[in-house]
């Protein structure tokens, strides 16, 4: 289901579990960007910069292609940026990066910036009481602000909450580290391919994290790419006994639909496609909307559905057929007075919504495409006839469900036989 036009495609199971409070965001940089925080890459060369090391050394000629290829768009094979400090916490010590690095993130949170993603998040990531349950592998507090009414704690590494046992998640788990100031005594960041080693291989705290939230939660990663170094070893540490069942993991990206899940694909994600940055905040702003007050929703878009299917764009069909698909938004939608246009059994009947095209007689006649007409954001193309017989991918709203009543077959209006012809 799409919440606005051009944003993502949600799926159903997503949406379901999110409104039983089962939906944890794994936050990312990309999260923080709008906030002023640096990337990763910027992040390193701030403190690579700070150092200047010379130019014969392991660290220049590492980190020399990053630059470059940032200066003219290209995109070759380079030394991964964790990598890059493991050589500088060789060269200058672990503590003195650290420092340096919390005293680049101290001066962009100090600056004023309000974050939007931050609250939307918060607002989504939280069980059926409303408390917020989000993990982080970003070191700053931008989270902090949008939780202080909810008094909920914070964890650092390797103490988190121990999921199998019933610890409430509430809450923001730092699973990388949590900001310091930058004359602490100590900066533990997980930031170095050691650090990464550490977490989510050798010792593994990170990854048995991750594991056990996956058992009882579904996970979204959103402010990753498929590249990044927490993605990697996440995924790694996963499946380092083949074991990994990661059915329950989501990830927002931004490109075609067909690369980005092709991308994720590989590495046991199922990736969730958008057309721009924007497009995916504004629909996830909407979710949280939906979220505050999911009766509100239903509600809107019943009287939205009021209007008829022909009035209404294809997601906006899609989020009535959604609706539809759920035990409260169904009741709701049989039990309201006046009752929706009956049109809308075209809409929920799949081999309606996929029948031919069909035209008056004489010059001029008017055309009626009911795929047009009555057709979802997600339909795929209309099929041939043969397809419709062999591989029926058109989601039919109007099947008999586990649950159900009523008997299992006929559950369609079209493409039906005529009586006393039935196969």
């Amino acid at each position: 289901m799409r919440f606005i036009e051009d944003g993502p495609s949600i799926p159903n199971h997503l949406l379901e579990r999110r409104d039983q409070g089962r939906v944890v965001f794994l936050c990312g940089a990309g999260v923080s960007l709008n906030a002023g925080m640096p990337t990763f890459y910027k992040l390193t060369k701030y403190v690579v910069d700070f150092f200047d090391p010379p130019k014969d050394s392991a660290i220049e000629s590492e980190f020399r292609p990053w630059v470059e290829d940032s200066e003219s768009g290209e995109d070759r094979p380079k030394t991964p940026l964790d990598q890059i400090f493991h050589l500088l916490y060789q060269e200058y010590g672990r503590e003195e990066v650290n420092a340096l690095v919390a005293d680049r993130l101290r001066d962009a949170e100090t600056s004023g910036t309000k974050s939007i993603e931050h609250s939307v998040i918060a607002r989504i990531s939280a069980d059926q009481e409303g408390k917020p349950q989000i993990v982080t592998t970003n070191f700053d507090l931008l989270f902090e602000p949008a939780l202080a009414k909810a008094e909920s704690k914070f964890y650092v590494p390797p103490a988190f909450p121990d999921i199998s046992l019933g610890v409430p998640l509430t809450g923001i788990t730092y699973l990388h580290g949590r900001l310091q100031d930058p004359d602490a005594e100590q900066h533990p960041y997980v930031l170095s391919s050691a650090d990464f080693g550490r977490a989510y291989l050798s010792e593994g705290w990170a990854t048995n994290f991750i594991r056990s939230l996956l058992k009882s939660y579904t996970v979204v990663l959103v402010g990753y790419q498929a590249e990044d170094p927490p993605v990697k070893y996440l995924l790694q540490g996963l499946n380092h006994d083949g074991l990994s069942d990661r059915s329950n993991l989501y990830a927002f990206d931004k490109g075609e639909p067909e690369d980005i899940e092709a991308k994720w694909r590989d590495r046991g994600v199922t990736a969730i496609a958008c057309k721009d940055y924007p497009s995916l905040w504004q629909s996830l702003e909407a979710w949280a909307d939906r979220a505050d007050d999911p009766r509100q929703w239903r509600s809107n878009v019943i009287n939205m559905a009021m209007e008829g299917p022909r009035q209404l764009s294809a997601h906006e069909r899609g989020q009535v057929a959604h609706l539809v698909s759920t035990t409260p938004g169904a009741r709701l939608f049989a039990r309201t007075d006046p009752p929706p246009p009956t049109e809308w059994l075209c809409v929920f009947d799949a081999w309606c919504r996929v029948a031919k095209v069909s035209s008056g007689y004489g010059e001029g006649a008017e055309t009626f495409d009911p795929f047009k007409e009555y057709g979802l954001d997600d339909d795929p193309p209309r099929p041939s006839e043969s397809d419709k017989q062999s591989r029926w991918v058109h989601d039919h709203i109007l099947e008999w469900r586990r649950g159900d009543t009523n008997p299992s077959s006929l559950h369609k209006l079209g493409g039906r036989a005529v009586a006393g012809f039935e196969s």
